[in-house]
This record gives C-alpha cells, sequence and structure tokens, in this order.
C-alpha cells in the first residue's frame, strides 16, 4: 500500500452510536476503522484496541458482576489487535496481536486509538461514541448508586463486563486536559456526537459525517481499501517506528 486512507474513523462506547448501528456497519467494514474495547463484537475494524489486560485475559474476580467476559477465542478470530503490554501479558499473547510498551498508554482507550490513528496522518478523524457522559443525580460514590442499574453508558449493553456504569473517571476529568495533545493538528477531527461532553473538537451529526465521506470517496476500484494490506502497513508502521 503506497497511500493511507485519509478518513479513520474510531469507535468508541458511547451511547450515541446506538441509532444509527446498521448504516454504520458495512462503513465501518470498508474503511479504515479502530474499534475500542468491546466494540469488535457489533462492528468489524481494521483493528481493535484495548489496555486493560483483564479485557484481553480475564483475571478471577470476587463476583460476577465484576469479571470481564473471557473473550480469548473470540479475539483469536479477529485480523489485528493492537494493546498496551502490561503485568505479562506479553506470555499470552496471540499471534495477531501488537502490544505496545506501556509507556504509550493513555487514560482511556479512546484516548489511545486516537494517538494511534494521529500516527497515520490521516485527512480526518471520526470519533464515534466519544461521549464522555456524566450523571446528574447522585455522585458515583454515593452508596445508593448501583452502577449494575441506575446508569448505561456503552451502546454494546449486553456485554457484561467490569466497566459497567462506571463514571466517575469521566465526572472528575476535563476532557480538554485529556484531548489537549490533539487540538493543535493539521488533522481534522470531528467529534460525532452532538450532545458530547467532549468540547474541544467540532461536532457535527451522523448525517454530516456520512455526507463528508460520500462527497470524499468516489468508485473507481482504485480507491477501494484493501484492509489486509492495510494491516500489514499498520504492523510495520507500529513495529518499526
Amino acid at each position: 500500500m503506497t497511500k493511507m486512507p485519509e478518513n479513520i474513523l474510531i469507535l468508541g462506547g458511547g451511547r450515541s452510536i446506538l441509532p444509527y448501528i446498521s448504516l454504520l456497519q458495512p462503513l465501518c467494514a470498508t474503511n479504515f476503522t479502530i474499534a475500542c474495547n468491546y466494540a469488535y463484537k457489533t462492528f468489524k475494524s481494521t483493528f481493535l484496541t484495548f489496555q486493560d489486560k483483564n479485557f484481553y485475559l480475564p483475571a478471577h474476580a470476587k463476583t460476577d458482576l465484576e469479571k470481564n467476559p473471557d473473550i480469548y477465542e473470540e479475539l483469536k478470530t479477529l485480523p489485528l489487535i493492537v494493546g498496551i503490554n502490561r503485568d505479562g501479558l506479553e506470555e499470552f499473547k496471540l499471534d495477531n496481536t501488537i502490544l505496545l510498551d506501556k509507556k504509550f498508554s493513555k487514560p482511556l482507550t479512546g484516548i489511545l486509538a486516537l494517538s494511534l490513528a494521529v500516527k497515520f496522518n490521516p485527512k480526518n478523524i471520526y470519533l464515534l461514541g466519544f461521549d464522555w457522559d456524566r450523571r446528574a443525580g447522585l455522585p458515583e460514590r454515593n452508596s445508593n448508586y448501583n452502577r449494575y442499574a441506575d446508569f448505561s453508558i456503552h451502546f454494546y449493553e449486553n456485554v457484561k463486563h467490569r466497566g459497567i456504569g462506571l463514571i466517575g473517571y469521566y465526572e472528575n476529568h476535563n476532557p480538554d486536559n485529556d484531548f489537549k495533545d490533539f487540538i493543535k493538528t493539521d488533522i481534522n477531527i470531528y467529534n460525532v456526537s452532538l450532545n458530547s461532553n467532549i468540547e474541544c473538537f467540532p461536532k457535527i451529526s451522523y448525517e454530516d459525517m456520512f455526507n463528508k465521506l460520500d462527497s470524499m470517496s468516489n468508485k473507481l476500484d482504485s480507491n477501494i481499501i484493501n484492509q489486509n494490506e492495510l494491516r500489514e502497513e499498520i504492523r510495520r508502521k507500529l513495529c518499526t517506528g
């Protein structure tokens, strides 16, 4: 592959994705798409990214609600995974996985995905499901707050994982600080979530994104993305640079 695609889609976990799943599925399958965490269960992507060792290889937990689902066999079927090497994870590394040094870790997987996307210097990056939800009611630390029932922040509601309802990070951190390294860049970064609490990137609707992608594309065979070739180029860039 001589030229990287101009557009990258990043699939976060926010619920703003829910109304658009059927429209996004073919789009993500045919574009340069980075899926975060359990988004792979709904969408095909160029590669999956994660940070939590217990996502990749679930640890024993005190209760089922605190335990991540065992997806190790499912992960074997994915074409490419990029994660962070922590706590001896190298021992369980699959052939389809690139493990980056922990110095590349970020506070959230979505921020890691964005940091990876900018390495490929696209023209446009579209953030999907980057909602940064905050509750207007009881704070998470209140004993009356049931994080398994009171607040849903992910579009993959059927996946029982230990991040369900955990909104403390979003309520106690300013996204402008977490995303500050990406604000002054020549890359257009669009937040495709009009009600998102991330205000540092221009917000556009899904309709606007679809129109932008349609206007930039043509149907010439030379512009059709070969995902396998793209993944080989990604491997080369991440493993050598």
